[in-house]
């Protein structure tokens, strides 16, 4: 449900500086790495003067975070300047991290205006969602609904069959938003895109060789990843989300994706490493 990923992606404050996370699948074989981003981006808001936006988090997943275990989320004041802010932000389980994220945030500036155009997609109206095409082939994870649960609305352009893998060329497009209203708070906003950010980012370097994530014969983790936001959006409105594979070499995948909102605005950037290699 919508309200449980809202309050799963707000950590709550214990102390300075400090904050606790829960999950949002307790069921799965992992925490899902978009959540931890997005709970690094609320525990780093929460500590930064409101006249100040993010613009930019840098993350590496150290360990598998354990779905059962709640995580904590200590946050360094790095520096508040004239004008940006820097926060590094650590989510622990079991005294361990699990994930170190720097972030910075900027206040409101003005200067030049340059991006590219949107690429052009089906309106997400004509598409079906992650959800319904699951239920429709008998093979929703219940435990694991990241682009499948009653929280989010995902509709790819073409979608990935994984039970007929073919070789593909690594280019998705996905349209996304939630499936109901969003508080009026920019940091949950923000919080939020970096919990859609972590979507098919590994699936587009899966399907340029038709690899499959439950593949026993190859170890496939996130790595590192790296999200710019440039404008304001809402995460209530449709976004096209264009990922792509940049490179696979060395037993890794790069993935690089944009996000436009419909009327064709980039809004954000994301880039992510990840381990993709026989065991």
């Amino acid at each position: 449900m919508l309200s449980r990923l809202l309050d799963v992606v707000t950590p709550r404050p214990e102390g300075e500086d400090r904050f606790i996370g829960g999950n949002m699948h307790p069921a799965a074989l992992r925490v899902y790495g978009g959540q931890v981003l997005a709970q690094a981006v609320s525990a780093a808001v929460a500590t930064v003067a409101d006249d100040r936006v993010i613009h930019s988090q840098h993350a590496y997943f150290l360990r598998p975070g354990d779905p059962g275990t709640p995580i904590v989320f200590e946050v360094e004041r790095a520096r508040d300047g004239g004008s940006f802010s820097s926060r590094q932000v650590v989510a622990s389980q079991r005294d361990k991290p699990i994930l170190v994220a720097s972030m910075s945030f900027q206040q409101a500036s003005r200067g030049d205006d340059y991006q590219g155009d949107m690429p052009s997609a089906p309106e997400p109206e004509s598409l079906p969602n992650e959800r319904q095409l699951s239920l429709e082939a008998g093979r929703l994870d219940e435990s694991f609904m990241i682009t499948t649960g009653e929280d989010l609305d995902i509709r790819l352009v073409d979608p990935i069959d994984w039970g007929h893998l073919e070789p593909r060329q690594p280019l998705l497009q996905a349209w996304m938003k939630t499936t109901g209203p969003v508080p009026d708070s920019r940091g949950l906003h923000h919080a939020l895109l970096a919990y859609l950010s972590d979507a098919f980012l590994v699936d587009v370097c899966l399907i340029k060789h038709g690899r499959s994530f439950d593949d026993p014969r190859w170890q496939i983790a996130s790595l590192d990843h790296a999200l710019w936001f440039h404008a304001d959006f809402r995460v209530d409105e449709w976004l096209l989300h264009v990922v792509e594979a940049d490179r696979i070499s060395g037993g890794r995948g790069l993935g690089r994706g944009s996000f436009y909102t419909r009327d064709g605005r980039l809004v954000a950037s994301t880039v992510q490493q990840s381990v993709m290699r026989l065991r």
